[in-house]
């Protein structure tokens, strides 16, 4: 219900996650590095599955440089998109048949200022070639992701790029783009403080993703008294629509307000929706659970698949077997059963881990460490 729009826990947890996410993409120097306070040599985010769930596609930052990286689960190959020096490639998402990558592109000046505000969405063939930048246009552009057809990317734009303040942008909501025509479509009109896990349903009409704090609510009138107090709007909200417009929420193209609501209970506040291909695999962290993950049942009994701390970023493989989330190391988990198949550490781990000798010792099967490099780039520049 919209009555827990403004007042449920997610929001402070949602708030730190956000300016956490913004900061880590503005403080990267003129090269191309990472030099956030948090971790100045190798740092992990943006995790996703490729098509048959066989690799997994996340950003990497080393003081070297920022990179859209893949590391393949059976092989232990780690491969890497190189970026040119005036621009950083980020949250990387294959298409659904496997032949082609989108991600978001980030405009880096002579000086090294990262151009928020002129982020575009781009695509390229899985092996590099036809590069393209596919939107126009003002505005933060975020996590890309192909509909089922191929002929669509779903992403969310923030319309406001701010001078000042706590987060460099805001405003967000959902936007589609048709690759055969080059038509940018808004498709909420929410303007909210986070937003992301977009994804599409089979139909690819219906979408679903994860909003917080809205400051617009289309067909809601503001009081007289005060036309700015979200806390009224939310009021008007339960009587007008019984489905929330916050959290995981799930819409259909064309559509003002979602039509479709989920039994989480009472008690389950759910985010980062995570959607198998043939949308059959909801999963959604419980939030303020120690990022614990669970596969949604519409008669209410979620069943726990896997947790991981303090989760970055979290992914479902397309045919919803494999969870894979990033705390410090990536860890995958087995939808059916919740077992553990595969944790992935960066080589500073084990120096910063204590008795990492001991937690390591006759679990070579369970622990694998990614390269430190990339064997080959899979553009050629």
């Amino acid at each position: 219900m919209i009555n827990k729009l403004l007042s449920r826990p997610a929001i402070h947890k949602t708030f730190i996650a956000c300016i956490a996410m913004l900061i880590a993409i503005t403080l990267v120097p003129s090269t191309g590095n990472c030099m956030s306070k948090l971790d100045s040599k190798d740092s992990i985010s943006n995790l996703s599955f490729n098509h048959d769930g066989k690799k997994v596609v996340f950003d990497r930052c080393r003081n070297e440089g920022c990179q859209i990286q893949v590391y393949d689960l059976e092989t232990g190959e780690l491969a890497a998109y190189q970026s040119p020096e005036n621009e950083r490639w980020t949250m990387g998402k294959y298409s659904y048949d496997g032949k082609r990558i989108t991600f978001s592109v980030i405009p880096v000046s002579f000086t090294g200022r990262l151009d928020l505000g002129q982020m575009q969405i781009a695509v390229m063939d899985a092996d590099g070639k036809n590069y393209k930048k596919v939107t126009t246009g003002h505005g933060a552009k975020l996590y890309p992701t192909f509909s089922h057809n191929g002929k669509k990317i779903l992403y969310a734009c923030a319309a406001q790029i701010r001078e000042k303040g706590r987060t460099p942008a805001a405003q967000y909501d959902a936007w589609e783009v048709n690759l055969e025509t080059g038509q940018q479509t808004q498709l909420t009109f929410f303007k909210y403080y986070y937003m992301g896990s977009l994804a599409y349903f089979p139909d690819d009409e219906r979408f679903i993703f994860d909003g917080d704090m809205p400051t617009a609510f289309p067909g809601l009138e503001p009081t007289k008294a005060n036309p700015l107090d979200n806390q009224e709007m939310s009021k008007q909200g339960r009587i007008k629509n019984a489905i929330p417009i916050s959290g995981v929420v799930a819409m259909k193209r064309g559509d003002t307000l979602p039509r479709e609501n989920f039994n989480f209970g009472e008690k389950f506040f759910a985010k980062k929706p995570l959607l198998s291909k043939d949308g059959s695999k909801l999963i959604v962290e419980k939030d303020i659970s120690g990022g614990d993950f669970y596969l949604y049942s519409p008669v209410g009994n979620h069943r726990l698949v896997g947790g991981g701390g303090s989760v970055k970023s979290a992914a479902v493989s397309p045919d919803g077997k494999l969870l894979g989330m990033i705390a410090t190391s990536i860890h995958i988990f087995e939808v059916q059963d919740g077992r553990r198949k595969v944790i992935l550490y960066l080589p500073s781990t084990p120096k910063i881990t204590q008795n990492w000798d001991n937690a390591y010792r006759g679990s070579e099967n369970l622990y694998k460490m990614i390269p430190e490099k990339p064997s080959y780039f899979i553009n050629k520049l």
